[in-house]
């Protein structure tokens, strides 16, 4: 069913912080997340529209900034190019965006997003389908603070596409990634497949783009990486149970700079049991971020040592020094790390 604001937030555990029209900066100093949407409301569905509201306009000035903008390969007419991004419209949801501001605050960060002109690539490119909208100045952005943004955006985009309904889901154009309108990537690596390229100024010498990537299931039945890729973030982030879950040891300086959590062989009986029994490259979920990482039981000759997952340099961004995370087994297999 439909995600309304509070659902959103609570499924990040937040407390919404406020609500401004489009186009105000929140007074709010803190990092955190925050929620475009049709509605003031934070528990209504009502506003929610079965069209895309999309200005022609726009869409010629974008056209216009962006001279190397394709769809499918081809530079496209108007019509054809409003039609495509009309094909990602919910018209049973009010959440049309969601974003984070993970380096700075978050009355920063959206004013980055409200003054970035359609087209242009800095400071704030993303969520850009926004600015294709006639009713843009009638949204309205919910923001929270978080300490975590990173993860909280995630756990939200990942409840908001595991809720939308088969009847929505039936008319989008890529039913298989049905993340909020303007999102057009989850989780990182992941991305709506909408045909379009070229949709932002080419940076300075970069060279023209002659390759193009299909990110849906092939014609042989067999499902994409990227498919799958979503599907376990879907699953290991949705609401759900689990059947088992430890603690990892506490996160050290020398953990952080090394990209790796130690998992106790003792202590825990289930711990080292929720990996394989050798080396081997796993993927995580760590803090709503899906990571392929390497694991190392580390069982020597003469006695068993606690266990080494290495993510790498991400893990500064998504852990603290001296926090110590809950490692869980969900019923699907996946392993998350929190």
């Amino acid at each position: 069913m439909p995600t309304t604001v509070s659902e959103a937030f609570a499924a990040a555990g937040l407390s919404p912080g406020g609500s401004v029209p489009w186009g105000t900066k929140p007074a709010l100093p803190e990092r955190g997340v925050y929620i475009v949407s049709l509605t003031d409301s934070l528990d209504s569905l009502q506003g929610a529209l079965p069209r895309a509201p999309l200005s022609p306009t726009a869409f010629e000035q974008w056209l216009s900034v962006c001279p190397e903008l394709t769809v499918d390969g081809a530079r496209p007419p108007l019509e054809q190019l409003i039609q495509r991004v009309a094909a990602f419209w919910l018209p049973d949801e009010v959440v049309l965006y969601v974003g984070l501001a993970e380096s700075q605050s978050l009355s920063d960060r959206l004013g980055q997003y409200y003054q970035t002109p359609l087209g242009k690539r800095t400071p704030h490119a993303g969520g850009y389908f926004l600015k294709l909208l006639s009713n843009l100045h009638g949204l309205w952005v919910h923001y929270a603070a978080s300490a975590n943004p990173t993860h909280a955006e995630s756990v939200i985009i990942g409840l908001f596409s595991s809720n939308v309904s088969d009847t929505a889901k039936r008319d989008l154009k890529d039913p298989v990634h049905p993340f909020p309108f303007a999102n057009l990537e989850w989780p990182r690596g992941v991305r709506k497949v909408h045909g379009l390229r070229g949709a932002t100024e080419r940076r300075a010498n970069q060279p023209k783009s002659t390759t193009r990537t299909k990110n849906h299931a092939s014609r042989s039945g067999h499902t994409s990486p990227s498919r799958s890729l979503f599907d376990r973030a879907v699953t290991a982030i949705a609401p759900q149970g689990n059947y088992a879950s430890c603690k990892a040891q506490r996160v050290t300086a020398k953990n952080l700079s090394r990209g790796q959590i130690r998992i106790p062989s003792t202590g825990v009986s289930s711990a080292k049991s929720l990996f394989p029994a050798s080396r081997s490259a796993v993927r995580v979920v760590l803090r709503g971020s899906l990571l392929r990482a390497s694991w190392d039981p580390r069982i020597g000759p003469d006695r068993e040592r606690s266990g080494v997952l290495r993510v790498g340099a991400i893990l500064r961004d998504l852990v603290g020094e001296n926090e110590v995370l809950i490692v869980t087994e969900r019923i699907d297999g996946a392993i998350s790390i929190d």
